[in-house]
């Protein structure tokens, strides 16, 4: 029977965790997957590209080939590999239901290698995800199950490690004690204020600068007066750990306003379908086109539902109205219990220009709540319900294209910076468009760099229909051209006895590469792809005969082209 203490305790814990973060996480279950001191690169909910990231990146000292070993005792339940994400991976179901995963790995230990190699050849494919029986690959707690590496998406050398819960939730694995130095506070630099009355759809908001040390910081100037009686605002913080020159995301997030909590945002679990909520916590625009900078919204958007946010007052929308000079503090902290401290004072004024009315006009409102379509006679949109996070006043225009390469009406879907939680429905008229072209065009997106990029299509009626993510410039192209397939370190005649391995470089220039396969003298063999480099590798077999050997690459795009390279060398 538990004691009353027990009792009382569970109670506060509850009480102070209102995200049903009840459960007390075992401790000191899981022992760190390195055996060197172990230093974060990155943190559990930290705003990556399109998601939030979902474990730790634990750094390997810049190099590849570092032991990776079993948290706790279990077994290899699997095995996946793939040219993107995580890349060689690998995931250990434990006795306790939590599973560990491991990411970016070089390679695994030679009994897991030679499992892996036996389906990628029964498959005739790099890309594979094998599951597997709890008898195939037990492990001990400590047991070596792979090399660290940097496959996949991997930005450098490091392990990408989770632990998640029996419903496949990845859970903070700082909440399962591991110990790391960290006496930094979260850094704070930036304010940005938000109108959230009619002027919030023609106004990019004001900035402001703030000023402190040790954990204090302030506007500078007064009282902050702003000409929207009803405001959200964002910090633009990140943490950083002892020893570590990495930008972190911060663990948690409050807002007062007078004194009364209004927000609370907290990572300690999110799972993969809410992961995408990260466009909408963030100022994201900001995040993509300036150096990843973190502005964290104090507030939720209406068509915002991740379940981070708790002590919610009205959307923590701060509340002008009275006139009064109001007080806010917001609190930026880290898993550790480093705090920095944000105060100032702000109160509306109608005569105050901070925030500037850009007076675009729009043609059609999307209300994030509903389903939306426009339709014009050489385009069609269609957004289903919560596909926004808010509501978005649009604009469009069209034009002649002077492209001889594109055949539609060049199409500008405004405002570029509009973020999306669900995919809509595109498509676009086609203009000129052979028949036999049919099946090559795609509709292309451009950004605001000017990088060309597909997202498919099919021929419909006259139109090239797909799905898309974003607003901006649109328009559709064909790809007749196949691959691109570039010998490294081979030629014709070369004598590879001295080589490892053989590399090629496989590009598309716009669809994207769809599928490839490698073959020696006639036969099938695996080849890995490192998408990101582009490079095909196959390592040679030193048993190889002497002799002449005939190697074929053959690479196909997302729209059927196909290339293929055949080279002769020695042993």
């Amino acid at each position: 029977m538990k004691s009353l203490a027990s009792y009382i305790f569970l109670f506060l814990h509850s009480w102070l965790q209102p995200q049903a973060e009840v459960k007390l996480y075992p401790q000191n279950y899981f022992k760190p997957p390195l055996d060197i001191p172990l230093l974060l690169a990155g943190n559990f909910g930290e705003p990556r590209t399109g998601h939030f990231h979902a474990g730790l990146d634990i750094q390997t000292r810049q190099v590849e080939g570092l032991p990776v070993y079993a948290a706790a005792d279990g077994y290899v339940s699997r095995i996946n590999v793939s040219s993107v994400g995580y890349g060689n991976a690998l995931y250990v179901t434990h006795p306790n239901g939590y599973v560990t995963v491991y990411g970016h790995l070089k390679e695994f230990t030679p009994a897991l290698m030679k499992r892996l190699r036996k389906e990628q050849y029964a498959k005739k494919s790099f890309a594979v995800d094998i599951e597997l029986k709890p008898d195939e690959f037990p492990l001990k707690q400590g047991e070596q199950i792979a090399y660290s590496g940097s496959t996949g998406s991997s930005g450098g050398p490091h392990l990408h490690f989770e632990i998640r819960d029996a419903a496949e939730n990845p859970i903070n694995p700082l909440l399962f004690g591991f110990k790391l130095a960290d006496g930094a506070r979260p850094l704070v630099s930036d304010l940005k204020f938000y109108p959230l009355d009619s002027l919030k759809y023609n106004c990019d908001g004001y900035r402001c600068r703030l000023s402190g040390k040790n954990g204090q910081f302030e506007v500078p100037g007064g009282v902050i007066k702003l000409n929207s009686a009803s405001v959200g605002v964002a910090l633009n913080t990140y943490d950083l750990m002892d020893k570590s020159e990495n930008r972190l995301g911060v663990y948690s997030l409050k807002m007062y306003k007078d004194g009364q909590l209004l927000y609370a945002y907290k990572m300690d679990k999110i799972s993969f379908k809410d992961s995408r909520y990260v466009l909408s916590q963030i100022d994201y625009p900001i995040f993509v086109n300036e150096d990843e900078q973190m502005f964290h919204r104090c507030y939720v958007e209406p068509g915002n539902k991740c379940p981070v946010y708790t002590n919610l007052v009205n959307r923590a929308i701060i509340d002008l109205s009275d006139g009064g000079v109001h007080e806010i503090k917001i609190e930026a902290g880290d898993f550790f219990g480093n705090i920095s401290n944000v105060q100032f004072k702000v109160q509306y004024d109608a005569k105050s220009t901070l925030l500037k009315d850009n007076n675009t006009p729009h043609l059609k409102r999307f209300d994030y709540s509903r389903p939306n379509e426009f339709w014009d006679k050489d385009i069609r949109l269609s957004l289903p319900t919560d596909c926004l996070f808010d509501t978005v006043y649009f604009n469009y225009s069209e034009a002649l294209s002077t492209n001889a390469d594109v055949y539609s009406r060049e199409h500008l879907l405004s405002n570029a910076n509009t973020c999306f939680f669900d995919w809509f429905g595109i498509s676009i008229k086609a203009e000129r468009l052979p028949e036999r072209l049919r099946d090559k065009a795609v509709v292309v997106f451009k950004d605001a760099k000017g990088n060309e990029f597909s997202r498919g299509g099919t021929f419909d009626g006259g139109f090239i229909s797909t799905k898309a993510r974003e607003f901006g410039l649109c328009y559709i192209k064909v790809d007749t051209v196949p691959p691109v397939i570039l010998p490294v370190n081979i030629y014709a005649g070369k004598n590879m006895r001295k080589n490892r391995a053989i590399l090629f470089k496989i590009t598309d220039e716009l669809s994207g590469i769809k599928t490839f396969n490698t073959y020696l003298d006639g036969e099938w063999v695996e080849t890995d792809y490192d998408a990101k480099s582009s490079t095909l590798i196959h390592y040679l077999d030193s048993n190889m005969k002497p002799g002449e050997h005939r190697f074929k690459v053959v690479a196909e795009d997302e729209r059927h082209n196909t290339s293929e390279y055949v080279v002769k060398f020695g042993m």
